[in-house]
C-alpha cells in the first residue's frame, strides 16, 4: 500500500474514532424504531460503509488499479466520510431506523453506471432524511 493511501486510511480511522465517540455507545431506543444519537455514530456508519463498499465491489471499483485499492481502503474512506455526516451534532435525536432501511436499499440498488461519490446524492440518504426531527 502506498504511503499516501496508508496515511489517508489512518486519518480516516482517527476521524471515525473521534466522531464515533469511542466505546461509550448506547443501544437503540427500545420500541421506537430510532437509533439513539450515541449509537448512531458507530452502528449506522458501519452499516452504511458496508453497503457502500459492497456496491463498489459489485461495480468493480475495488482492487488493484481501481478507485479503492482494497476493501479495507474503501471501508476506511467510507467510515471517515460518513462519520463526518452522521454524528450527534448533525443528528442530535438519533437516526430513524425506517429511513436508514430505505437508504440502505437505495445504496444497494444504485446502478454502477451512476457514480456514487457522496451518499447525499441519494435523496433517501441525506442527513435531513435520516436524522430524527
Amino acid at each position: 500500500m502506498s504511503p499516501i493511501i496508508r496515511t489517508l486510511s489512518s486519518l480516516s480511522l482517527v476521524a471515525a474514532g473521534i466522531a464515533c465517540g469511542g466505546a461509550n455507545q448506547e443501544s437503540a431506543v427500545p420500541g421506537t424504531g430510532v437509533t439513539s444519537a450515541q449509537s448512531a455514530d458507530s452502528a449506522v456508519v458501519r452499516q452504511l460503509a458496508t453497503a457502500r463498499c459492497d456496491r463498489e465491489q459489485r461495480c468493480n471499483n475495488v482492487g488493484a488499479g481501481q478507485r479503492y485499492a482494497s476493501r479495507e481502503v474503501c471501508m476506511d474512506q467510507m467510515r471517515g466520510s460518513l462519520a463526518n455526516d452522521l454524528n450527534t451534532h448533525e443528528c442530535p435525536k438519533g437516526i430513524d431506523d425506517a429511513q436508514l432501511d430505505r437508504c440502505m436499499t437505495a445504496v444497494r440498488s444504485e446502478e454502477c453506471s451512476r457514480p456514487l461519490d457522496t451518499l447525499s446524492r441519494i435523496d433517501k440518504c441525506r442527513t435531513s432524511t435520516l436524522c430524527m426531527k
